[in-house]
């Protein structure tokens, strides 16, 4: 009994009565000073429940409590070794809501038991606010994966379970252990020829070294027949100590699938619009606004003891072409254009169409005339070779342009390849001419 009374006190239980079952009888044993019922030291056990019963109990409460703290059913529970503790609600004098517990213990013979009043109100609202703050969580992963992504998974990487949010559109089966969570998604979702490379990526010990390799945060993307139609995934991983078990290290893995095929087509048209802002939509060479532009950046940053070369090209007689062909074979060498000055030019060459049938060309740190020359000539050819509906139709070029150190104003730039070019078509048109500044 000692025992059984040690315990109880290291318990917290408030007020602790030995019961005599044959006389229905209480003896107090022990009873703490801030005890919110104070009882008398001995009496009927039926004063105590009667008085527990009348004052200030939750009516909800009442008659479970009457019922289940009557001698004959607590002495058959202990008759049959079973544990009884009933809960109960009741007020306190300052109309404070107290959660408490009557438990009814067996002695060590028959002749007695112990009867324990204990008030769980700190414990309650300690595991209330526990189960508050796991609502939360759960609600705020909910909400994430509704709103923001379509599944997210918490994985122990001790015992490889797993527990799986889903966006309710999206018909996937939650399964409690992550290979067999990964290996759902690879049947049912993942597109055939990716499964290979998506069950190679998720085996979790090699997803594990690929996290912490890469800084703590892993992501790849993945197509999938998802929602009726082929989307792509970008599913983030990262690895959490619980900081809750920091004693037993446990790590779990974060796992989070968001459906970008939105931000990719976004960021495709987004790519259109810009190279429809940049590009001549005929020729698909630079437009004027992007030549000016590029053309001032390389100037503003070039090396002073550095030189280029500006050109402008004109067709001969280009007015003639339309009049004569119509304008959709106006449009056919222009396009025709555009595709020999970038067989002819290097890729990093600024190549425009400035307007109409002139264009310009922009080279980066060049000046040899000889071989300027040269290409120009072989851009000359190869307009030769244009042909409208299997009719040859002979295209001329007029060429000027000046090769000038850095340090030259696009506007100086402009007005002595311009010069260079009326030189040509003063003496016939259809030849080159190249100024060199000093």
């Amino acid at each position: 009994m000692d025992r059984v009374l040690e315990t109880l006190v290291l318990q917290n239980y408030e007020v602790v009565f030995e019961v005599n079952p044959a006389t229905d009888r209480f003896r107090k044993i022990i009873s703490k000073p801030d005890a919110l019922i104070q009882f008398p030291e001995e009496g009927p056990m039926s004063q105590v429940r009667d008085f527990i019963a009348t004052d200030k109990i939750c009516e909800a409460d009442r008659s479970i409590f009457l019922t289940e703290t009557q001698l004959g059913h607590v002495l058959a529970k202990m008759a049959g070794n079973e544990p009884l503790s009933v809960k109960y609600r009741r007020y306190s004098d300052k109309n404070e809501l107290h959660y408490r517990s009557i438990s009814f213990i067996p002695g060590k013979n028959s002749s007695s038991f112990i009867c324990a009043i204990r008030d769980e109100t700190n414990e309650v609202h300690r595991q209330y606010e526990k189960n508050l703050d796991l609502r939360l969580k759960n609600e705020g992963i909910r909400f994430i994966v509704e709103n923001m992504c379509e599944n997210f998974m918490i994985v122990n990487v001790s015992t490889h379970e797993c527990t799986t949010f889903t966006n309710s559109e999206g018909n996937i089966a939650c399964k409690n252990h992550y290979e067999s969570q990964i290996n759902w998604f690879a049947d049912n979702i993942v597109v055939a020829q990716d499964r290979d490379r998506y069950l190679q990526y998720f085996k979790l010990d090699a997803l594990m070294e690929r996290i912490m390799e890469e800084g703590g945060i892993s992501s790849i993307t993945f197509p999938v027949n998802y929602k009726g139609g082929r989307h792509d995934f970008a599913v983030t991983s990262t690895l959490i100590d619980d900081p809750s078990e920091r004693h037993k290290k446990s790590r779990y893995l974060f796992l989070c699938a968001q459906d970008i095929t939105s931000i990719r087509a976004a960021e495709a048209r987004n790519r259109e619009l810009l190279v429809s802002s940049q590009f001549d939509p005929l020729t698909h060479l630079l437009n004027r606004a992007t030549t000016e532009k590029n053309i001032r950046e390389h100037l503003y940053a070039a090396k002073n003891d550095s030189w280029n070369t500006f050109m402008i090209l004109d067709i001969d007689h280009f007015k003639n072409v339309n009049d004569e062909y119509g304008h959709m074979t106006g449009d056919e060498v222009l396009h025709h254009m555009g595709n020999c000055m970038r067989e002819v030019f290097r890729s990093d060459d600024i190549l425009c169409r400035w307007g109409g049938d002139e264009f310009v060309v922009f080279i980066k740190g060049f000046a040899d005339e000889k071989v300027l020359t040269s290409r120009l000539t072989i851009l000359r050819d190869k307009m030769n070779t244009f042909s409208s509906k299997g009719m040859p139709l002979q295209v001329n070029l007029s060429i000027g342009g000046v090769c000038a150190p850095n340090g030259t104003t696009l506007n100086m730039l402009y007005q002595k390849a311009d010069e260079a070019l009326y030189d040509v078509k003063n003496h016939g048109r259809n030849g080159i001419s190249l100024l060199r500044l000093s």
